[in-house]
């Protein structure tokens, strides 16, 4: 048992820098375009609306996660035009998604 053991370990040590030198290869993501953001934006805020008016089991969870689901589509949103996003990754306050959105409106972005 214990030859067999290591023989698997040294065929995965083996392998191990031709896997690293695949990820290595790899090319980052390409970010989304606005206009593909701005489409998601808008399921996601269908989605909330839905939720909200719902009366589905669990809605309070359902709403806080589809709220932080909308908040980060949002953030990417805003960056992909170039506008200033606050810290963080969870979700927004009301202030916050109020100033977001009304930027995206204010430079002619909508959803």
């Amino acid at each position: 048992m214990d030859s067999t053991l290591g023989m698997v370990a040294l065929a995965l040590l083996s392998a191990l820098p031709a896997v690293v030198a695949a990820v290595r290869r790899r090319r980052p993501a390409e970010p989304l375009p606005p206009v593909l953001l701005g489409l998601e934006l808008a399921r996601m805020a269908e989605h909330v609306r839905l939720v909200e008016e719902g009366n589905q089991p669990r809605k309070a969870e359902r709403l806080a996660a589809s709220t932080l689901a909308y908040d980060l589509v949002l953030r990417d949103y805003c960056r992909s035009v170039d506008l200033p996003v606050p810290e963080g990754h969870g979700t927004l306050s009301r202030s916050q998604r109020f100033e977001l959105e009304s930027a995206l409106i204010t430079h002619g972005h909508d959803w």
